[in-house]
């Protein structure tokens, strides 16, 4: 039996990775040829992987604007706890 399962690990050809590198490099520094460019034809494995390429430059995108509204808000909910602190705040080391 030779089936593969999501968990087998699989090699990407060199050519299937040059061609995700490519879209993902154009996608990140010249968002306005990528653009353009999502209409190639990504039926062959070639353009499959160059088409992830650019879509992995816009789930980063997404992950840091969330990873960034997260922080703020963390931001902010500490800047209250310190705040509060200095209220019922006992310093020990001092006794």
């Amino acid at each position: 039996m030779n089936a593969h399962y999501e968990h087998d690990e699989v090699t990407p050809s060199q050519e299937y990775i040059k061609a995700f590198n490519e879209g993902y490099f154009i996608a990140k520094y010249n968002s306005e040829l990528s653009s353009k460019t999502v209409s190639i034809n990504n039926s062959s494995e070639k353009g499959k992987a160059f088409t992830l390429g650019m879509m992995q430059v816009e789930i980063e995108k997404k992950l840091d604007k969330n990873n960034f509204s997260m922080f703020k808000t963390q931001s902010k909910s500490n800047t209250g706890q310190q705040k509060d602190k200095g209220k019922d705040y006992i310093d020990l080391e001092k006794e």
